[in-house]
């Protein structure tokens, strides 16, 4: 839980990015005397490295939209991931950014042997603050592309249906937990709003078309929302 820093200088100069930084870090809870909510605070101290830079500060390590794209541009790339990961738009979000929707198996030699494949459902930041989710699904799809025995087996057992990056929206704004509309994805799954909630509704359509195995990378309330879903 230690804070991150990104010094420009250290960037430019000594080709150093984020890195964990500061002392005296705690996490504690707001007294609060009209006994409503408390709100949690987090402090630490940290001297600045050098005189006229530019800082910055991050929870995790930060995993962007931008970061998606690259990856997916260089999966697509590819010219041997490409024969068994096919890249699709899933819906657009309600800034018009791309959820994309990544399909994973190896082709099967038969309808047959098609058709008896189950699925597997991934997806990553519905909370675009969680960016170690990002981080987690990264090294699951290093994984699967690879040319290990165990994902080509798994590739051939099963058909994965990815979303990388389920909320784009909040991602490039910068919210923790909300969509642009300022709402919890994860508490809408059961919406009929596709105009509202469309990367929610076209992830809910997807799933129903599929026998499946849901897999949801969240460090937290996984249970519930399982419930839920």
């Amino acid at each position: 839980m230690k804070p991150l820093l990104y010094s420009q200088f250290d960037a430019n100069t000594r080709n150093i990015g984020w890195r964990r930084e500061g002392n005296e870090i705690k996490y504690y809870k707001n007294n609060t005397d009209d006994r409503q909510q408390p709100f949690y605070c987090l402090t630490w101290t940290i001297q600045f490295p050098y005189d006229q830079d530019t800082c910055f500060f991050a929870h995790f390590y930060p995993y962007t939209y931008t970061d998606l794209q690259c990856y997916l541009l260089s999966v697509a790339n590819n010219p041997i991931q490409s024969q068994f990961c096919k890249l699709r738009t899933l819906c657009r979000s309600l800034a018009g950014n791309t959820v994309y929707l990544l399909t994973i198996t190896n082709p099967s030699q038969t309808p047959q042997e098609a058709a008896a494949k189950k699925a597997v459902v991934l997806s990553a930041r519905v909370h675009p603050g969680e960016s170690n989710g990002s981080w987690v699904m990264k090294g699951f799809l290093d994984f699967i592309l690879s040319n290990s025995p165990d994902a080509q087996l798994l590739r051939d057992i099963f058909v994965f249906k990815v979303l990388p990056m389920l909320n784009p929206d909040g991602v490039i704004v910068g919210n923790y937990r909300c969509s642009l509309a300022g709402r919890d994805l994860n508490r809408h799954y059961k919406t009929i709003l596709k105009e509202s909630f469309p990367c929610i509704w076209y992830t809910r359509n997807m799933i129903k078309s599929s026998l499946f195995t849901v897999v949801i990378l969240r460090s937290k309330n996984a249970k519930k929302e399982r419930d839920e879903l």
